[in-house]
């Protein structure tokens, strides 16, 4: 990134580049800003069942995880997007929190159910699916970035790396919102979730969203987040929408809980060793 930016510099005609790629940089630093209303949601409703203290350390973590993590998928973007199998992943595990969530407000997540435990884990435990989390949608975000200036990457550096700072701004907003309105900790799951299944929709039909081009992709992404807060608050205010919504709410969940369990029973294998380590080193 470095290397890129001194390279710009040093080229002749540095202002002239500079006038081109500013409509690049302010439109990722405002993309990036708006786009930032999930991620903050997301780690302050992940961290939502810890004690003060313990949030507060865990959603610093998690913003300073999602300034990294964006960093290194700015990197490695080359590598990201010829490997759509980590994108695939990572969508999956965006869908996995949203369905992992609604299955453990059913209480099917009990001490024993650790395959749909969200909202009952060690700190260790939430931060780690924080930083899981913020590495999903640091792949999404970076690569729909690149999109936007694909032969010059010093402007997507600049333009990302001021627009994720906004992300900080914008968690104090959420936080205060969450409390105003505490279904927005419902939302939060909702939004990652939907960020989720678009990612996965634009790897199976790569032509459409290509032909879209990725201003109207990035603009149908907020607008979405904006319609789904703007529901689910609606939904919580307005008891004549709960009875309307509730029966097709229910339907919707029976997939969304077998979803949770078979990806769910899948993660816990795959992390029992590393949790058999971790106990015989804490003994």
């Amino acid at each position: 990134m470095i290397a890129s930016l001194l390279a710009a510099a040093a080229s002749p005609g540095i202002w002239d580049q500079f006038v081109q790629a500013l409509p690049v940089i302010l439109g990722l630093v405002l993309i990036e800003g708006l786009l930032s209303v999930d991620n903050a949601l997301a780690i302050a409703a992940m961290a939502a069942h810890l004690d003060d203290k313990s949030r507060a350390k865990a959603m610093n973590i998690g913003y300073i995880g999602a300034y990294g993590f964006r960093l290194v998928a700015l990197l490695f973007a080359s590598w990201i997007i010829s490997n759509h199998w980590i994108m695939f992943f990572g969508a999956l595990y965006l869908v996995w929190l949203m369905c992992a969530h609604f299955a453990s407000q059913k209480g099917l997540a009990d001490d024993e159910g650790e395959a749909v435990n969200v909202h009952h884990r060690t700190f260790a435990g939430t931060v780690t699916m924080i930083a899981l989390m913020d590495l999903s949608l640091s792949v999404d975000n970076v690569v729909a970035a690149i999109a936007l200036s694909p032969k010059d990457l010093w402007p997507v550096y600049v333009g990302v790396t001021i627009g994720i700072i906004s992300l900080r701004l914008v968690a104090g907003v959420a936080l205060k919102m969450i409390a105003k309105y505490p279904v927005l900790e419902h939302t939060a799951f909702v939004l990652i979730g939907y960020v989720g299944l678009l990612l996965l929709t634009e790897l199976q039909f790569p032509d459409f969203f290509h032909d879209l081009g990725p201003t109207k992709v990035k603009l149908l992404k907020f607008v979405g987040i904006i319609l789904i807060t703007a529901l689910t608050i609606l939904w919580s205010q307005k008891p004549w929408m709960q009875t309307l919504l509730t029966p097709i709410l229910r339907i919707i969940m029976l997939p969304m809980q077998l979803f949770a369990s078979l990806v769910g029973a899948i993660i816990v294998v795959i992390t029992w060793p590393v949790k058999q380590v971790a106990a015989m080193l804490n003994k």
